[in-house]
């Protein structure tokens, strides 16, 4: 065994593949192909103890002997890194110091229950996907998108625009990016059915093997004749088809991968997204390709928001205001904080729809990005107003006043309470 500790503390370690291992070149039995198969740059050393399909010690063994061939090396015993695989030149360091803890602390912009709420997520990151969206494991796709919106609402960066949160900038960012990971990977029936296949192996891995009890020993037999050792196998391994497999998975998932980020890099962002997406279906514990898909998808994300907002703004200018406010709602799937477009969505939900709980939601969600801006004040004071919400309208439309005390309107609005 390397150096370092103990049972414990070699437990404790997360291997990952090397970043310029040769899997073609190995010999291995279909067990230590197996074995292989399960280290992904996330899976502790202890764990895979327990789902590796060897036995404990052996396992260890193989561990040690591929670090030192070279084809493992281990990251942090801290929060996985990234970089997983980084094998495709694309990765970020290959490994990432222990996240610093982070307190509830009431001077910052961001309430107390916020930021328990971010904490919980960010310390639930590693869970499968479904439990990160709080659906079933065979929840349908319209059940997870609407899971997803919930939890974008609640988590998405953009809802502390401008505001001083501190670390949990941070914690936020994580917890939303790791929130969009299981929303894209869940909805595409391929990449979900690499990600049950991996859950539903890591669930029937067989327990780790209880010793046996000791043969008794013949009393005319000495001994030592029973404890003769095994002859060691020498030559040559065979490569197993698993592992052969697993290596043209691998290879065909980076070839989509490169292609990914050639797309990405010219700006063709939905070519670019289709082509991660293969490169996860083929290689789903990837972490560097799940990164590099967020990116990629926010990037589409922020695309659609773009289009979806010129044709509304289009449809204003026709007067065609049911159209626009469709629209302007469907933009927010993509970017559910984006002020302006909250406040335009507020105005049409209570002019055109007559939904003052519908206008009121859109017209909250404006304020509290840009609380300083009066005529979103002023407007949500005229939706409280409608509603016969006299404490609150009065309370908006003198913020909307004192922010803007040449507002005719809201001062109007004010004396008419």
């Amino acid at each position: 065994m390397a150096a370092g500790g103990g049972a414990g503390a070699i437990g404790a370690r997360t291997p990952r593949l090397a970043s310029d291992c040769d899997l073609e070149g190995l010999d291995l039995s279909p067990a230590e192909g197996f074995l292989l198969s399960r280290i992904d740059g996330h899976t502790p050393q202890a764990l895979l103890r327990q789902v590796g399909g060897l036995p404990p010690d052996e396992v260890d063994r193989c561990i040690e002997r591929w670090a030192e061939s070279g084809l493992l090396v281990f990251v942090s015993s801290g929060p996985p890194a990234r970089s997983g695989e980084g094998d495709s030149g694309f990765g970020e360091a290959s490994a990432s110091a222990a996240r610093a803890p982070v307190a509830i602390d009431p001077q910052l912009e961001i309430s107390a229950e916020a930021q328990q709420a971010a904490l919980a997520m960010d310390a639930g990151l590693e869970r499968p996907y479904h439990e990160i969206l709080g659906v079933e494991p065979d929840a349908d796709v319209r059940t997870i998108k609407r899971a997803y919106f919930g939890l974008s609402k609640e988590f998405h960066p953009d809802r502390y625009f401008r505001r001083d949160i501190g670390p949990y900038a941070d914690v936020v960012e994580r917890v939303f990016r790791r929130i969009v990971e299981a929303y894209e990977l869940l909805s595409d029936p391929a990449t979900r059915a690499e990600v049950q296949r991996d859950l539903a192996a890591a669930a029937q891995a067989p327990p780790e093997p209880q010793p046996e009890p000791p043969l008794e020993t013949p009393a005319e037999e000495p001994a030592a004749e029973i404890s003769r050792p095994r002859k060691r196998r020498t030559g040559p391994r065979p490569f197993s088809p698993l592992t052969r497999a697993f290596a043209q998975r691998r290879a065909k998932a980076k070839s989509f991968f490169e292609a990914g980020m050639a797309a990405y890099a010219e700006g063709r962002w939905l070519e670019a997204a289709g082509s991660v997406r293969l490169a996860i279906a083929f290689d789903p514990r990837n972490a560097v390709y799940k990164s590099r898909f967020v990116d990629v998808r926010q990037k589409v994300a922020d695309v659609r928001f773009e289009q979806l907002t010129k044709e509304a703004d289009s449809a204003m200018t026709f007067r065609d205001r049911g159209d626009a406010l469709k629209l302007y709602e469907e933009a927010l799937h993509y970017k559910p904080f984006d002020p302006q477009v909250n406040h335009t969505a507020a105005r049409l939900a209570w002019l055109v729809a007559d939904d003052p709980r519908r206008a009121k939601e859109y017209a909250v969600r404006a304020c509290e990005v840009e609380p300083e801006q009066p005529e979103y004040r002023k407007t949500l004071g005229m939706i409280y107003k409608a509603a016969g919400l006299k404490a609150n309208a009065r309370r908006e439309l003198q913020c909307a006043l004192r922010l803007n005390p040449k507002d005719d309107e809201a001062r109007a609005e004010l004396k008419s309470l």
